[in-house]
């Protein structure tokens, strides 16, 4: 459900960048995110299902790198598949544009900025932490520092790549990995001083930048870049093994 709520650094949030003040009242209409970040199974099959390019573009727009190693999703005789063991792992190598496509024919929208923080923070059940769901990180999320594969033996593994969706603990809207894992695109340009002028009602974000906007942080990241008021930046066209998507629908 939509709401009030205040957006950018608030108080519970600790080394705040430039780009998330000032604190602002935002009002959003209903609307519906998915509890998980989008997986390779899904993307693979919206894939195939639309007959994108082997290499993963469409209409000259790139909608997967496939050709990049820390890509898992393939191509063989004429179909796109999943690596072996990597359906319910996040897509990344997946550009902007990819993930745009994929909300639209999947019947909805990437999130605006405004309704990702919203969702991030609990929604109407927010709850006041510097993480979404938790202020202990690695309840809720991957990160650089939980590398561990087991939290009660400490072994260390070095892990390649973003984890399988789920994993950690929910936020109180049931919405898992906003903090951690990968990166997620928003719908919106990046611009640093938007806050300044942002609307009240259902911010779309500003008319136009060279950037579109990511949140929550991924598996690379330190703890700081994974809070809930965090903004960072992305070529809508370029893809990387740490950013990702959900998807969004406004509700009936």
């Amino acid at each position: 459900n939509g709401g009030t709520f205040e957006m950018g650094c608030t108080q519970k949030q600790y080394s705040c960048e430039d780009d998330e003040k000032p604190v602002h009242t935002v009002h959003l209409q209903d609307f519906r995110i998915s509890k998980k970040e989008i997986t390779n199974e899904q993307f693979c099959y919206f894939l195939n299902d639309i007959g994108a390019n082997p290499g993963g573009s469409y209409y000259g727009y790139e909608y997967i790198d496939i050709g990049d190693k820390k890509c898992n999703i393939s191509y063989k005789t004429n179909q796109f598949f999943v690596e072996k063991g990597k359906k319910n792992y996040p897509v990344t190598e997946v550009t902007w544009y990819g993930a745009k496509a994929f909300c639209h024919w999947a019947e909805g929208r990437l999130p605006t900025e405004a309704e990702w923080e919203y969702a991030a923070r609990g929604g109407n059940k927010e709850q006041n932490s510097i993480y979404s769901g938790s202020d202990t990180l690695r309840k809720v999320g991957w990160f650089r520092h939980n590398y561990y594969t087991s939290e009660t033996s400490e072994k260390f593994t070095y892990r390649e790549g973003a984890l399988p969706v789920g994993q950690k603990e929910p936020n109180s809207q049931g919405i898992y990995d906003m903090s951690g894992n990968v990166w997620e695109y928003c719908n919106d340009w990046y611009q640093e001083n938007y806050y300044e002028s942002s609307p009240k009602d259902n911010p779309q974000g500003p008319d136009y930048s060279n950037y579109r906007v990511i949140r929550g942080g991924s598996y690379k990241e330190e703890a700081h870049k994974c809070r809930i008021s965090e903004r960072d930046k992305a070529l809508p066209g370029y893809s990387k093994e740490d950013i990702g998507f959900r998807l969004c629908r406004d509700e009936e």
